[in-house]
């Protein structure tokens, strides 16, 4: 996808913040929906669904008035205009290529202080700028190495956000259980990374991210019980490898109906592939793809990740 002519730049432009990087004082809203509170919830779960409600529910009708939109929704697409902007992107994107860390901090930290909420920031802005970085990579605008490392630095600014994002995170016993790992090779870890941001916010007990190699994988499920699995690929070169791999995963877990979750843009671009690996869902980012998990073990539960008993 081409980015506006604003939003161009090469790994060697200089970046000018004189503009205190024309940060918009808005706020956006995930959802206008109320989800409903288990009625086995704790203290922290009331509190995490209070501060959800506010944020999905009550602030974008205030805002709906205030920006005199005709509905809620209106008001949130309207306020998503303020981060789903391709120049915030392509200073984000200068700033980790610049070794900027400390700047960058500070842009996306304003960002959420104007009322931004940080699931937000993750999947309308880092995500955004991480597929930036890997075309520039593709085009010829910056080296492998240029690039990796503004990943790592992406990668960092999640890490140091990581105590805020799992502030409200829910602390259910009978959480569903998840391995979440790349293949091995596989160079990027970062929306990975994200991904198990969202599943740990949402009371999984997530294991994994880093490239643990195949037997250590097998060893652990043989020994524990895991209700999902997660594969990461950054090639279709490793298509053979990981349908060999998701067989034996099968054959070897100890929940003979552990859920295969694959990762990576070649499966939002062709979901035909998804079942052509023996997988059983995807998603095309870091909330669509707990949402799919979640719906995902329902069917083969019949009841909600959070009410799943641990076997054995």
């Amino acid at each position: 996808m081409k980015l506006s002519k604003a939003a161009d730049f090469s790994c060697d432009d200089s970046l000018d913040l004189s503009d205190k990087n024309g940060l918009q004082q808005n706020s956006l809203q995930q959802s206008v929906l109320i989800e409903p509170l288990p009625i086995y919830s704790g203290p922290q779960e009331h509190l995490g669904w209070l501060v959800r409600t506010i944020e999905k529910s009550i602030i974008p009708r205030l805002l709906s008035t205030h920006l005199n939109a005709e509905t809620a929704d209106d008001a949130k697409h309207f306020l998503s205009k303020s981060i789903e902007d391709p120049e915030k992107i392509a200073t984000l994107a200068k700033l980790v290529l610049a070794d900027e860390n400390l700047v960058a901090g500070r842009y996306v930290s304003k960002l959420h202080a104007s009322g931004i909420p940080l699931d937000e920031i993750y999947l309308r802005l880092l995500a955004p700028v991480a597929r930036r970085l890997g075309e520039m990579w593709d085009n010829d605008e910056c080296s492998f190495h240029q690039v990796t490392v503004a990943l790592w630095r992406l990668k960092q600014l999640m890490y140091d956000l990581s105590p805020l994002f799992q502030e409200f995170a829910r602390s259910d016993t009978l959480g569903a259980r998840a391995i979440l790992i790349p293949m091995p090779d596989s160079q990027h870890t970062m929306g990975l990374f994200m991904v198990s941001e969202f599943f740990r916010r949402a009371g999984w007990k997530v294991w994994g991210e880093w490239a643990n190699s195949e037997a250590e994988i097998l060893a652990l499920i043989k020994a524990e019980w895991f209700d999902l699995i997660g594969i990461s690929v950054s090639i279709q070169d490793q298509f053979d490898a990981l349908a060999s791999f998701i067989n034996v995963i099968r054959a070897n877990s100890q929940n003979p109906k552990i859920g295969i979750m694959v990762g990576g843009p070649i499966f939002v671009a062709h979901p035909e592939l998804i079942a052509q690996v023996g997988a059983d869902i995807t998603g095309v980012d870091a909330e669509q793809a707990l949402e799919q998990a979640e719906i995902l073990l329902t069917k083969i539960h019949g009841r909600h990740p959070r009410s799943l008993q641990r076997q054995g």
